[in-house]
């Protein structure tokens, strides 16, 4: 293609053909237009009782007037009093020379700066702080009554005990002890009779028998051998 001065002119622009506007095939007849907040609570109309609503009337809204219905602002903080317009004059001729701008930088500087609120539980503030729980009232009491019962019985069985209790003599105590002597060698003389091989059971079990014979004897000479021994009879 050869260059030509006629192509540096712009070519005017034509406009692409619209396209057939779109229809559906189906009836248009159950859509309906919506209604956004239609539905936000009860209808602001005066209800009158001898013109009620009947089958196919619709009722009328008004014009929702907030001070009628009894809405009201909620100060959730303290408002301040409103900025007075330029064009006013001051209360009494009274003119502020204070930089409200400098003041408030100052202020923010000095202020002392607030402490997070902690949310810990602090056991130490209490009502009952460092006082008795009441179940340790409850065990000590339960203590002393047991203690309480344990000597009573005690008091009501030794007066019966002292009757029943008797010393031995001394005579009395040298005669047992050595009826216990006189018995103890007896044992130990069978005892060292025994052979030293225990190859059958019945070896065994006369040894053990003769073991706990001469243990049985030395305890019993163990508690004579005191100075004081008490006998109690059934």
């Amino acid at each position: 293609m050869e260059e030509s001065v006629y192509s540096l002119i712009p070519e005017p622009y034509i406009p692409p053909p619209k396209k057939p506007l779109y229809r559906s095939n189906f009836n248009e007849a159950p859509t309906h237009a919506k209604k956004p907040a239609a539905t936000f609570g009860q209808p602001h109309t005066h209800v009158d009782a001898k013109q009620y609503l009947k089958k196919g009337q619709s009722a009328v809204p008004t014009l929702r007037n907030p001070v009628a219905v009894g809405v009201s602002r909620r100060n959730t903080a303290p408002m301040k009093p409103a900025v007075p317009n330029r064009n006013e004059k001051p209360v009494m001729g009274l003119v502020s020379q204070k930089n409200f701008v400098t003041a408030n930088a100052v202020d923010n500087i000095l202020a002392v700066p607030k402490r997070p609120v902690s949310n810990e539980i602090n056991y130490l503030q209490k009502a009952d702080y460092g006082q008795i729980p009441q179940y340790i009232d409850r065990v000590k009491q339960q203590i002393t009554e047991e203690y309480r019962m344990i000597e009573e019985m005690q008091q009501n069985q030794h007066p019966q005990n002292e009757n029943n209790i008797e010393m031995l003599t001394e005579q009395e105590r040298d005669a047992l002890l050595s009826g216990l002597k006189t018995n103890w060698e007896r044992v130990n003389k069978e005892y060292q009779t025994l052979s030293f091989t225990l190859d059958t059971p019945a070896k065994k079990q006369r040894k053990e028998a003769y073991e706990s014979q001469l243990e049985e004897i030395e305890n019993d000479i163990k508690k004579l051998s005191k100075k004081f021994v008490f006998v109690h009879h059934e």
